[in-house]
């Protein structure tokens, strides 16, 4: 059953026996999971149908949650994580791709974070005087999407790469889950990538190495899930077998003309995007500006 999922530990979860060529590991830090995927052959990457490379999943129990020792520690976990992927100079500029669809919550994790991102650029081309020279280089692009702008995302992000020459990028987007359970509380952080648009089925072209010319992070929240998904999960709990779910999921995709390729979302889908978009920029705030205490990170940042 193709069941669309943007995250590697599902897409290898959902294969009936171990993938050769995935090394796997999993940390549990209080209420903090931390699974770790690492696909290190073509084979492998074409059996769960995702690109080689490094794979972060963190999990915790409900980001919209108002508890900020809970809120800490994921934005220092994300930023934790995310400093172990990057693997850049201290002195190394960043571009961050701020994607997806600010009108539309559910797509609104990309151009949110990017909001909140001490941004440095600037100041350091225009007022080096007036900050620190070890601050990093960071600038942020939040470039819409194609039906308002009638551009592809990747021409904009290219042309921008072009002229600012970061020496990384990273793009931030909203993600489609397999499980109802991770909308809102996990935080997917790849070295491979990411093709715009497609947590809702509408892929552009790939931002990565291959097309920018630079490495490319990605980071990214599932805030939607195919609306099958929810029906597929009613039958585990009601015990179906997988031949009533195989038949099931044909006959639902015949229904795709009258609207079955649907996906849905939480209800409390604001404070999921607000809060899962905060914790992805100070998580990135933090790793890049090592210079900088969280303390003057937050300052600057209005945390």
């Amino acid at each position: 059953m193709d069941i669309r999922t943007d995250l590697a530990v599902e897409a290898a979860g959902m294969k009936k026996a171990p993938v050769e060529g995935i090394e796997s590991t999993v940390e549990e830090k209080g209420h903090i999971k931390i699974e770790r995927i690492e696909i290190k052959s073509d084979e492998a990457a074409r059996a769960i149908g995702k690109m080689k490379g490094t794979y972060v999943t963190i999990t915790t129990r409900d980001l919209s949650e108002n508890d900020k020792d809970e809120y800490e520690e994921m934005c220092m976990c994300v930023a934790n994580e995310l400093k172990s992927i990057l693997n850049i100079e201290e002195k190394a500029s960043v571009l961050a791709i701020g994607l997806g669809n600010n009108a539309i919550t559910a797509d609104s994790i990309g151009p949110e974070s990017v909001k909140n991102l001490l941004v440095t650029r600037h100041i350091k081309e225009l007022m080096p005087e007036e900050i620190d020279e070890s601050v990093r280089s960071v600038s942020a692009l939040a470039p819409s999407v194609m039906a308002f702008t009638g551009i592809e995302t990747s021409e904009i992000v290219r042309g921008v790469t072009e002229r600012v020459k970061p020496d990384l990028v990273i793009a931030i987007d909203a993600l489609a889950s397999r499980s109802m359970s991770r909308l809102g509380r996990t935080i997917q952080i790849a070295d491979t990538g990411i093709n715009p648009g497609s947590g809702v089925g509408n892929n552009r072209k790939e931002l990565s190495e291959k097309t920018l010319g630079v490495r490319v992070i990605a980071i990214g929240v599932p805030m939607v899930v195919d609306a099958v998904t929810v029906a597929l999960d009613a039958m585990d709990i009601a015990g179906a077998t997988e031949d009533e779910k195989r038949v099931f999921f044909e006959t639902y995709r015949r229904m795709e003309p009258l609207g079955a390729d649907m996906v849905v979302t939480a209800k409390d889908v604001d404070s999921l995007a607000k809060r899962s978009s905060r914790i992805i920029a100070n998580g990135i705030n933090i790793a890049l500006q090592s210079a900088l205490g969280k303390e003057d990170i937050d300052r600057y940042t209005g945390f």
